[in-house]
């Protein structure tokens, strides 16, 4: 099976790819501060082209795809589209990240699709605050779409939590309760300034503190994988704590993955602006050997190191890059 490195050693084995730019909620840290422009239906990669793609991913070892957005399930014939990715030979796990909202009605449909896991954004278990970070009030549909996704097997759920000073740093307590009753994992992250003068960072040293302070004090570390958040788990309980820190301490030598953007730009990296169009040369009538040996070039020469620690910004908002 081919195996694919870049130069610095780094083995890439992980694709996420945002199907659409879409999204029914206005999350503050992830949509533009001044509205919403949705891209044109023509510059978004067709099913088909993004079938292509994996497959071409998969040949160089690509065996595990992550589907973002946007809002991936507010783009029509996803489902039908999940099933061919899971045939794709070399794929080995498909998961799906989701803000929820529309989560109880097809998570049973996603399992049998032959989607393995879920990761659901949720920021806050208070109903107002909900409102106020995504627009939208609707926690509870979220919150019954988690269940339905537990229920159907998409275990374990994993609860991804922008962690934000100021705004919903006192619910970290909160939060990692819920995940431990109800068998959840729940991953905090460092908030990441794409933009400058946005000073909500809560990192993960306060964050443990602020466990710690309300009880939280048997934390055992889980040994081994390959995702960059930090797992805990609580003595006796099916539930447990990450902790995700691009900031505070980055995971930049230990990264696997790369990300296709709505618009089908290969990004080698999150936080660096280096981008490069796929969708250009899959339209320009280039073969799946030349495709495959640009990819290749690409990922050699990812970035050693994301840009926070180059004091630059982000080129895009995250929801034109994909969760």
């Amino acid at each position: 099976m081919a195996e694919m490195y870049d130069q610095l050693g780094r083995h890439i084995h992980y694709l996420r790819i945002a199907v659409t730019d879409r999204c029914n909620f206005r999350c503050q840290y992830c949509m533009p501060s001044d509205g919403v422009e949705w891209l044109d239906h023509h510059k978004i990669l067709r099913y088909e082209e993004l079938i292509r793609l994996i497959s071409v991913f998969a040949a160089l070892g690509i065996d595990k795809v992550r589907i973002t957005g946007g809002e991936p399930l507010v783009r029509k014939g996803l489902l039908a589209f999940l099933r061919k990715v899971v045939r794709i030979p070399g794929i080995r796990e498909v998961g799906l990240t989701t803000n929820g909202s529309l989560l109880e009605e097809h998570a049973l449909s996603l399992q049998q699709a032959g989607v393995k896991r879920i990761n659901v954004s949720l920021d806050t278990l208070k109903r107002d605050r909900f409102i106020r970070l995504t627009g939208q009030d609707r926690l509870n549909q979220v919150l019954a779409g988690i269940q339905k996704a537990q229920e159907a097997g998409l275990t374990p759920v994993k609860l991804n939590m922008v962690v934000m000073k100021g705004v919903n740093a006192d619910e970290i307590a909160d939060m990692a309760s819920f995940a431990i009753r109800n068998h959840y994992q729940v991953r905090f992250i460092e908030y990441m300034p794409f933009r400058a003068g946005q000073d909500y960072l809560f990192t993960a040293a306060q964050m443990k503190q602020q466990l710690v302070d309300a009880g939280f004090t048997r934390l055992v570390p889980e040994l081994g994988g390959s995702c960059p958040a930090k797992i805990y788990r609580i003595p006796e309980s099916q539930g447990s704590i990450g902790f995700i820190t691009p900031v505070s301490q980055h995971f930049c030598a230990s990264c696997n993955r790369i990300r296709i953007t709505p618009d089908g730009c290969l990004k080698p990296c999150l936080l660096s602006n280096e981008e490069y169009s796929l969708r250009d040369q899959l339209r320009s009538g280039v073969s799946d050997q030349e495709l495959g040996e640009q990819i290749k070039q690409i990922i050699w020469n990812k970035p050693h190191q994301q840009f926070f620690t180059k004091g630059q910004e982000s080129g895009r908002c995250m929801s034109r890059i994909g969760g």
